[in-house]
């Protein structure tokens, strides 16, 4: 298959194996506008526009100002949360061979802030957010600089609560649940959920999903 593939390109499979790296002439290039090229936008002057009359006239900000988000109040510490490479979003978390390479997620935390709730490294507590949504699961403390002082991370796709995902029922919090506040942006429609906050519960809640 890559012989044939590089066939309909004018190279071979013998060829790269032999010389490694093959460079072509190409007639054009559309990555980038051509010197006297006469480019035209779609905005009212045609122009790029960092002063946007148009929006103005929809009664926004035509020049983007900065506006403070809001901070946790004491106690509280930004959520964020993200990928990781073992796994693809919530999907992979139930997959056995993936699953041996990471079965749960951790919350990462700063090193002043675990010392100041007397939290340790490995040690399993629960995240309760601004509007009093607790996780049904608990999930394991990771102390790290790797984290600012005001926030705590957390893998997305663990905090299952089906039992008939038996591999990763229960491991882990899930950062879906914790959730509750999305920011939309008025102008296009984009949306921000790091938007909210959480506080560390350190004994069992019961609240642990038996479904």
């Amino acid at each position: 298959m890559l012989d044939w593939q590089l066939k309909h390109v004018g190279s071979s499979l013998e060829e790269m194996q032999r010389i490694g790296v093959k460079t072509k002439e190409i007639d054009a290039d559309d990555l980038y506008f051509s010197e006297n090229e006469n480019v035209t936008f779609s905005t009212d002057s045609g122009k790029i526009e960092l002063y946007s009359k148009s929006i103005e006239q929809a009664g926004f900000d035509p020049l983007p100002k900065y506006t403070a988000h809001e901070e946790p109040s004491e106690g509280y510490y930004r959520l964020i949360y993200g990928r990781t490479p073992q796994h693809t979003f919530g999907r992979t978390s139930n997959n056995p061979n993936l699953t041996d390479l990471m079965h749960e997620n951790t919350v990462w935390i700063n090193p002043k802030i675990s010392k100041a709730w007397g939290l340790v490294n490995g040690q399993y507590i629960w995240l309760k957010n601004q509007d009093g949504v607790i996780s049904s699961f608990k999930i394991k403390v990771r102390v790290t600089e790797r984290i600012r002082w005001d926030s705590v991370y957390m893998v997305h796709g663990f905090g299952h609560g089906q039992k008939q995902m038996k591999r990763c029922f229960g491991k882990g919090a899930s950062d879906t649940q914790l959730i509750t506040k999305v920011l939309t942006d008025p102008l296009m429609g984009g949306t921000g959920m790091r938007s909210n906050f959480v506080t560390f519960v350190t004994e069992n809640t019961e609240k642990e999903v038996a479904s």
